[in-house]
């Protein structure tokens, strides 16, 4: 399926891009059992990156910077901040101003750090399992105190709990929050009343919030991502907004990220900090690439929500007809599905050894809390047909388990 713009511009994210032997880190995944033999349309659906061709536009943009051949120290342009700038307005109606931005490698870099600046040792963290595995060692690596407010799951729709996180969240030694909009891996984008809630509870008990907001852009019809610090300018104070074009643009290996810090204070500790252990300059590269995504990729980014959002369809569709056993969250952003295999009756390393016994690499849900054992996320980023084909293999294989 290729994708026309305005009748000049066609995108393909039909093409098989199979990345065995190219360093790429879920694909390594499936050769560490010794397997070397597997089927052209056997793809992995663990780690969450596209298997598909950034935009050309990006890719024009590197040839340029790379034929140029000077690779010396570099710091971000205000064209570059302004192109960040600008896209938030555009995609989110979020007014971001250059000044507020700090470009760091990714967002887990830009997580522990701020937990290191803004905490101290002992104090209480909260996250909200089943939820992105760094989020625990962010936290616990640095000494501070794992809070954790679990999600609620009513009928395959996770919930805040907001009575128990109002009375974490009431303890003088609980610091921060590290939220996670749009959720991994449960797939929820949260709504503005419940971004508002969450902000009450945090204001009023003087917990500054941390927002992973790297999956932003990538949310289905009618859902809408609501920047946090867009939502009060008190609240913007008190939080930090986690950002990058690497989800959207499938850049993840060229380590740009920028985090929106609103308030002077937090933002020049978070540069004392990265004086004091050495981070100094940009990747020349990745800010080539973040910048040329946010100025020229407009029309491949709308190409691509289209073909993901009828994978997230296809996906959610044959898991209901198909195997209805195994039911899932209605995906409302990140190209990530949640399934609850409990039916299965099998532990987390059952589940493991059976997806891998039918040529499928998910990521095991245990590694998102205890609240994710017995349930397995997809991510459904690849040409249609390697989804289709890996959907079949799981039919196959849970029907030969009721056997």
């Amino acid at each position: 399926m290729t994708h026309q713009e305005n009748n000049t511009k066609v995108y393909d994210f039909d093409t098989f891009y199979p990345r065995h032997n190219q360093g790429a880190d879920k694909w390594a995944i499936m050769q560490r059992d010794g397997k070397r033999d597997f089927a052209a349309d056997v793809f992995p659906f663990s780690v969450a990156d596209m298997d598909f061709k950034t935009a050309p536009e990006i890719q024009a943009a590197l040839c340029s910077a790379a034929n140029y051949g000077i690779f010396g120290y570099s710091t971000p342009t205000a064209q570059y901040y302004q192109a960040v700038c600008d896209w938030q307005a555009r995609r989110h109606q979020f007014n971001c101003r250059p000044e507020w931005i700090i470009q760091v490698p990714n967002v887990v870099y830009g997580l522990i750090h701020l937990v290191e600046t803004c905490t101290e040792k002992g104090d209480g963290v909260i996250i909200q399992p089943p939820v992105y595995p760094p989020f625990f060692s962010a936290v616990e690596n640095q000494q501070r105190r794992l809070v954790c407010n679990p999600l609620i799951c009513r009928a395959g729709h996770y919930e805040m709990d907001f009575d128990d996180l109002a009375r974490k969240a009431a303890d003088p030694q609980t610091k921060m929050m590290i939220l996670c909009n749009p959720h991994n891996p449960v797939g929820r984008v949260w709504t503005r009343a419940e971004l508002a809630e969450t902000a009450r509870i945090c204001l009023e008990n003087h917990v500054m919030l941390i927002s992973d907001e790297i999956h932003a852009d990538l949310v289905y019809a009618p859902n809408r991502h609501i920047t946090l610090a867009g939502l009060d300018p008190e609240l913007a104070r008190q939080c930090v907004i986690c950002t990058s074009p690497s989800k959207t643009f499938n850049l993840a290996s060229l380590a740009t990220a920028n985090l929106i810090i609103p308030d002077e204070k937090k933002r020049n500790a978070f540069r004392q900090m990265s004086d004091r252990i050495g981070i100094h300059g940009a990747n020349y590269l990745g800010t080539v690439a973040c910048q040329a995504a946010y100025e020229q990729g407009e029309a491949w980014y709308q190409a691509l929500i289209r073909y993901l959002t009828a994978n997230r369809n296809y996906f959610l569709s044959f898991m209901a007809e198909h195997l209805p056993d195994l039911p899932v969250c209605q995906t409302e952003g990140t190209y990530l599905g949640w399934i609850d295999a409990r039916a299965t009756g099998l532990d987390s390393a059952g589940l493991e050894r059976f997806t891998h016994q039918a040529g499928l690499y998910f990521m095991e849900g245990i590694y998102f809390g205890k609240e994710g054992a017995g349930f397995e996320r997809i991510n459904f980023a690849l040409p249609q047909a390697a989804l289709a084909a890996g959907l079949q293999r799981l039919q196959q294989a849970v029907e030969s388990l009721k056997a």
